[in-house]
């Protein structure tokens, strides 16, 4: 198995109870039998306070919650279950997170969700460009279900819209136009059946002269109309979490301001959650080939969090944003749900991002 993440990966290490929020609340945990095991059998009024707070509905077990948090919830921000036998008692989404692992055959890419504050800061204070590392256990080659053919033209996609976005020579809102634009005729490849042309035509991509021919396209279309699809109708559709979110959406929206435009005080931020996003989403289209569909929604989110941070003024500020918002909505499957099925259906469509891009 080949294992791929992000090269500051490796620094994180959870801030426990120094941490300006916490992964025990706002959501409900779920329990793998593993841990249901182990919770059965715990000694002591710890183990007598733990099985008090299951609860078992429709098939599945989870912790209860008083006040949006997880009732086992010390004063402190500690888990008590952590701090009497370490991590190892926790459950496998409390042992994981803020890890999130996706498999594509041999291939496991590792994440740290930007829900999690410290995994934030990490990558938005990270000033060279974003790497991935790659390792490799040496395991024997199985046998996998991945298209022989759609998965290298997906991976050469992603590989080049991720230099695409990195492309410091250009503003922040031409490298996701171009990201844009890409997917769009990658998409137009795939449902013509010609996956191996994929590659020819990300490489091609990479040509200082066709990017320029291409962004002259997309002016034109900008000035033929002024048309877009606000963020701010999406978001208020969608499952809300936290109250918190619910009044950070009336503030922007009460602002009845114009787009905001990408600051370049904050180009390298916008840069490495546009890699994020696209390492996080794009190889999904192996299970629908729907690669477009994924770029548009990660487009989306850097739209969403330009609007949502108009008003940060530090790299700190504009984390916390980008801390709720991904809690919000990469968090709740509802809301990618929701999210997908309005740009497969043509509801949210490229070119209502690419004209609002450039405000």
């Amino acid at each position: 198995m080949k294992y791929v993440q992000f090269d500051y990966v490796n620094k994180f290490s959870c801030l426990a109870g120094k941490c300006p929020d916490t992964c025990c609340k706002d959501w409900q945990i779920i329990l793998d039998e593993d841990a249901i095991a182990r919770y059965a059998s715990l000694p002591g009024e710890l183990g007598e306070q733990v099985r008090a707070a299951m609860l078992t509905e429709n098939g599945e077990t989870r912790f209860r919650e008083r006040g949006g948090n997880c009732v086992l919830l010390r004063d402190d921000g500690l888990c008590p279950l952590q701090a009497a036998y370490g991590a190892e008692m926790l459950c496998r989404t409390c042992f994981t997170h803020p890890r999130f692992t996706e498999e594509y055959g041999q291939t496991a890419e590792l994440t740290l969700s930007a829900s999690c504050p410290e995994a934030a800061r990490l990558l938005l204070e990270h000033d060279a460009p974003l790497t991935l590392t790659e390792t490799d256990d040496g395991g024997p080659v199985i046998p996998n279900e991945l298209d022989p053919a759609l998965y290298p033209a997906l991976l050469a996609a992603r590989t080049a819209s991720i230099r695409l976005a990195q492309d410091r020579a250009r503003p922040v809102a031409d490298r996701l136009a171009l990201i844009l634009l890409l997917a769009r005729r990658v998409q137009r490849l795939l449902d013509e059946g010609r996956d191996e042309l994929v590659p020819v035509l990300a490489r091609r991509f990479l040509g200082k002269q066709y990017q320029d021919r291409s962004l002259v396209r997309l002016a034109r279309l900008r000035s033929r109309s002024g048309r877009f699809f606000p963020c701010w109708m999406v978001l208020n559709n969608m499952e809300h979490l936290t109250r918190r979110f619910g009044v950070m959406l009336d503030a922007a929206v009460g602002q009845d301001a114009p787009p905001a435009p990408f600051r370049d005080a904050f180009s390298v931020q916008y840069e490495n959650l546009t890699v994020y996003f696209l390492f996080r989403y794009a190889l999904k289209a192996v299970n629908d080939r729907q690669y477009l569909a994924q770029v548009e929604q990660c487009v989306f989110h850097l739209l969403c969090l330009r609007e949502l941070s108009a008003d940060a003024a530090t790299v700190q500020e504009l984390t916390e944003v980008v801390s709720l918002y991904s809690k919000e909505v990469e968090h709740s499957a509802e809301n990618q749900a929701l999210l997908l099925k309005l740009f497969r259906r043509g509801t949210l469509r490229w070119q209502y991002l690419a004209l609002i891009l450039d405000y």
